[in-house]
């Protein structure tokens, strides 16, 4: 179901040009992200990250389906405080949509030293929100690798403490990979199975990774990946 999702409504081109000047740049994204995460750090999950940038790279490629997405879409691939208003007021989407405690515009207002109003992030909420047809609910990289690692485990005889460590390095592999403009032109699912076979190219023994690794091939051939 993530899969067919991803290919079929929530595939994306890529939306920015090095070769055009003017644009915001993949190091403007990066700096957000960061700024994202230390925002969620203090008490939320860094895949409620992953899913506002999800939200934010698809409203800039998508082609627009309302006057105002178009407009704030184009103005905030030029201008980087619309891109950062952009950026925050989907982190302030995702914490209401995947949190079990959410924010309150003001707060977040606040949490941004007031380079915005309250009102500023909720109309940027709605327009983007709008312009995504309200598709907030992308399955991140990280949700696609432990379904994938779900397949796996009844399977495969590995230590718990095994799995941990696959299960903890998997997942910061795609926090990593969040911050990096090009995975966002990646489909979620190539980079679950990529930061997978990378973890088990790093484990101890090499009968794990064979093992590991041939169960994986089988589920890349049942699956669309």
């Amino acid at each position: 179901a993530m899969i067919k999702r991803e290919i079929t409504t929530l595939n994306h081109e890529g939306y920015l040009h090095p070769s055009e000047p003017n644009m915001i740049t993949a190091d403007d994204r990066r700096k957000l992200v960061d700024w994202c995460y230390s925002v969620v750090d203090r008490q939320f999950s860094r895949e409620t990250v992953a899913s506002a940038m999800d939200m934010v790279d698809r409203f800039l490629s998508m082609p627009s389906n309302s006057v105002d997405a178009a407009r704030v879409s184009d103005e905030a691939l030029r201008d980087q405080s619309k891109f950062q208003l952009l950026t925050i007021a989907a982190l302030y989407s995702s914490i209401k949509v995947h949190e079990r405690v959410a924010l309150s515009s003001d707060l977040f207002a606040e949490i941004c030293s007031r380079t915005y109003t309250a009102e500023e992030i909720e109309d940027m909420e709605r327009i983007l929100l709008s312009g995504l047809s309200w598709r907030c609910h992308a399955p991140t990289a990280y949700q696609i690798g432990l379904a994938i690692l779900s397949l796996l485990l009844p399977y495969v005889d590995i230590p718990e403490v095994t799995w941990g460590f696959l299960i903890d390095e998997m997942k910061y592999l795609t926090e990593l990979a969040v911050r990096d403009y090009y995975f966002s032109t990646q489909r979620r699912s190539t980079i679950a199975l990529a930061a997978i076979f990378n973890v088990i190219r790093d484990m101890s023994t090499k009968e794990r990774q064979e093992i590991l690794g041939a169960f994986l091939r089988v589920i890349m051939d049942c699956f669309e990946f």
